[in-house]
Parts: structure tokens; sequence; C-alpha cells
């Protein structure tokens, strides 16, 4: 028996034998002397606990019959009523001792409940407290781990799958089997607890919405399990709270990102809007100035054309901010593919003065489910691209056809004898000189109206920009009735 609990004892047995001199000097008789040891014993039971109290009892027991009930000086009783009444007295002083124990234990563990929740609550205040600026999780794990009393562990959050770990704090040793562990823990979706040499490690699952976010791990704790997992729900929502932030921010830096966007493209515009159309006056004026046969009037045709290109770029540039912005948005409509290579090649007036075209349209080919406005400057890039890398006396052929895959789309394409490309599909810069401004703008517009653009090289020399785009919906034929 251990010091503290055996002193305990002979303070009880001497409390008994204390208060038997007092009622003897007294003079008690007995009702008076058993309610004075019911009520010591319950005093004792309250201080030292249930073993203790029931020692005192049975020393409370036997100094009551012997003292106080007759015949006295001996521990046998001759009256059948002092039976019932020592009986009694014992099994009161027991249950009443068992009950203050009780109540006692209960205010224990409510207490200690009340100062789980106050760490617990100091926790989290700490928690989300450390977490108040995006990237800040390795502070907050460390709290956590501070304030369980653990000796090492970590965070871990999954990036989709238990295997793809993404390792944010770690304290102490980390084993080769702890990767695993932490999988299994993913994938099982319950705690994994294992004996340590001054507590347990614990491998905690973080759950939030049903959805494992990854597992914290505390080393060396001598917490209980029920505090640790309230701690790791608290982890867990530092954790969602932290992706949120992420999230916020980059959406906000995407929303600044288009504003500057479109601010400089609507002052772009507007500054060079005055000095191109005092240009193209200016271009006027000289055409009159010059007779026709001078050389000088191919340098004025050749201005004139760059300055409508250059127009035609900081158009296509707004309306690609519009799209973005959401400020502007398609309006497809059954459009004939005819309708469109006619309203590029009017665009290009220039062009078409000193290039021949071929327009090629297969009979079976349908309407287009498109925005009449939008793909035919889709097509006038492109047709700028490759009058851009012809050669002079070259032809550009303009061709319309089902797609020879899908038969929901029509495929669109502007045939060139330039140099072709060096790769497959979408140009990348280096690419002959074919990835420049009007392909970007090609390629933006053409996903605004739900298709694609793509480069490759044609049989016998040159490029074909092909441009898929939505086939329009056949009308249902009305059933003769």
């Amino acid at each position: 028996m251990k010091r503290a609990p055996f002193l305990r004892v002979i303070v009880a047995v001497a409390s008994i034998a204390a208060l038997t001199f007092l009622a003897k000097q007294l003079d008690a008789n007995a009702t008076t002397a058993g309610f004075a040891y019911l009520v010591t014993v319950l005093v004792i039971s309250t201080w030292a606990g249930l073993v203790v109290g029931l020692i005192a009892s049975v020393a409370a027991t036997g100094c009551f019959n012997y003292f106080f009930l007759p015949p006295f000086g001996t521990l046998t009783i001759e009256d059948p009523a002092n039976w019932v009444a020592l009986a009694s007295f014992f099994v009161a002083s027991i249950i009443a001792s068992r009950l203050v124990v009780n109540a006692r234990t209960q205010a224990e563990e409510a207490e200690a409940k009340q100062r789980e929740l106050e760490a617990l609550y100091a926790l989290s205040v700490d928690l989300f407290a450390a977490t108040s600026q995006v990237g800040a999780l390795t502070e907050a794990t460390t709290r956590v781990l501070k304030n369980v009393g653990a000796e090492g562990g970590g965070l871990v959050i999954f990036g989709g799958s238990p295997q793809l770990q993404d390792v944010v704090c770690w304290i102490g040793e980390r084993e080769e089997e702890a990767e695993d562990l932490i999988a299994g823990v993913g994938r099982h979706r319950e705690p994994l607890e294992f004996p340590s040499r001054s507590g347990r490690d614990v491998y905690l699952p973080l759950n939030v919405g049903g959805r494992i976010g990854g597992v914290l791990v505390v080393r060396r704790s001598a917490a209980a399990l029920g505090t640790l997992k309230s701690v790791a729900n608290l982890v867990a929502l530092a954790v969602e709270r932290e992706r949120y932030l992420g999230e916020r921010a980059h959406i906000q830096a995407l929303r600044e990102s288009d504003a500057l966007k479109t601010s400089i493209l609507r002052a772009v515009s507007h500054d060079l809007a005055t000095p191109l159309t005092s240009i193209a006056l200016a271009i006027d004026h000289l055409r009159g100035l010059i007779a026709e046969e001078s050389d000088a009037m191919p340098i004025v045709a050749s201005l004139d054309e760059e300055s409508d290109r250059l127009r035609r770029r900081i158009e296509n540039l707004l309306m690609m901010a519009r799209l973005e912005a959401g400020k502007s948005v398609p309006r497809p409509e059954p459009t004939p593919p005819s309708d469109l290579f006619h309203a590029a090649r009017e665009h290009l007036s220039l062009i078409g003065q000193r290039r021949a075209f071929d327009v090629e349209i297969d009979d079976d080919c349908p309407d287009i489910f498109v925005d009449p406005v939008l793909a035919a400057e889709i097509l006038v890039n492109l047709i700028e691209n490759a009058d851009r890398l012809s050669p002079p006396e070259a032809t550009i052929q303009l061709v319309a056809r089902r797609h020879p895959v899908d038969a929901s789309k029509v495929r669109l394409e502007v045939l060139d004898r330039g140099p072709g490309v060096t790769r497959n599909a979408v140009a990348e810069p280096g690419d002959s000189g074919r990835a420049g401004l009007g392909l970007e703008i090609a390629r933006s517009l053409a996903e605004a109206n739900r298709g694609e653009v793509s480069l490759t090289n044609r049989t016998g020399g040159g490029a074909t920009a092909r441009l898929d785009l939505p086939a329009a919906p056949v009308p249902a034929l009305e059933t003769a009735s």
C-alpha cells in the first residue's frame, strides 16, 4: 500500500476512535452515537474515497456495537432489535459513502469535461487566429500538438487521393511506414492508435462534410481519444478554411487581372482610335495627291492595308475582353458557310484585289450554328495569316464540309501555300511565324462559339487552318396528317 492511502486509513480510524472517546465522555446514548458515526463516515468517504470510507464504516460499526449496544464491552448482541439497528447502520453508512463518492466522482468528471471544453475553446481560438492568413497551417499544427501535450507529429493533406500526400508540417522523426499508415487512415476513415514510450501515437482522419482531406498525426500524447478526435475536427475545419482562403485569393486575383486587362484594352483602344482615324484620313489624302501610275501608290496601298489590319486587331481585342468579362455573349444562329466566306472576303477587300480565292462548299454541308459576326472575324484572322505567309501568286482556298468524324460539327478550312508548320495541331511560338496575335484571337473567338482552331501541314506544301464549329440543328419534318 502506498504511503498516502495508508496515512488516510490511519487518520480515518483515529477519527472514529476520537469520536468514540468523546461520545463515552459525554455519556451519549446509542442513537446519538450512531448518528455521529454516520456523519463521520460520510465526511471520511468524501475526503478519502470509497475504500477508506468502507474501512471507516467497519470501524464505526465495531465501536458502535462494542461501546453502545448491550451487552456493553462485547461484540455480541442479545436484543434482535439491536441486530437490525446495527445492520441498518452498516448498510446506511456504506450506501451513503458510496453515494457521496459517486457524487464526487461525477463532479470531478464534470470539472474534467469543463476543463476539456475550455481547452478546446482556447485551442479553436488559437487555431483560427493562426490561420487568419493564407499559408499559416504550419503554425496552427504546431499549436495543436503543443496544446495536446504531444512530443511530435504533423499534418498531412491529401491531393485528391490518400496516396498523394502533401506534408504541411512535421515535428520530430518520421518513420518510413508513416506514409502507408496515413494512406490507410485515409482509405478506412478511422483513427489508428499505437502505444509509445510516453503515451501513444494516434493517426486521426480530417473529415469535413464526409470527405477525408488529410490526417493529423499526434505522437506520444496522453490526451484522451475523444479529446484528440475533437482536436482533429477543429484542424479539419482550419484546413477547409485555409483552402477557402486560397480559392478566394485566387478568384480575387483573377478578377483583378480581368479588370486590369479590360482597363488596359479600353485605354489602348481609346488612345489608338484617334491616331488610326488620322492615319486613315492621311492615307486617303495621299491617294488623292498621287497618280495611279506612280511608284508610290503600292506604298500607300500597303499603309492602307496595315492600318485597316491594326484597326481590326483592336476591335477583336475589345470583343474578346467583352466576351471574357461576360458583358457580351455569342448569339448563335443557323448560318450558311457561303455567307461567312463572303463576309470575311468583304472585310478583306484589299487582299481580294491582289489575291485569288478558290471557294469550295460540299453539297451536303449543313449550316453552321454560330454567331455570324464572331465567325466572320475568325475567318478574317485566318485568311490574313494565310495571305501574309503565302507567295503573291498563290491562291488561297476556302473549303466547307461536314466534319469527317463528328456529324454534329462543320469543318471550315483555309488552305495556303506558305512554308507550312513544324508541328501539327495549334501552332506554338516559333512555328514559321504563324503563332501571332491573329491566331490567338481566332482561337479565343472559336472557343466562345464552342469550336476550335487547329493547324496542320498541307499536302504539296503550305498549311491548312481548320475551324470546327457546331452544325445547325436540322428542323424536324412535319408528318402528314
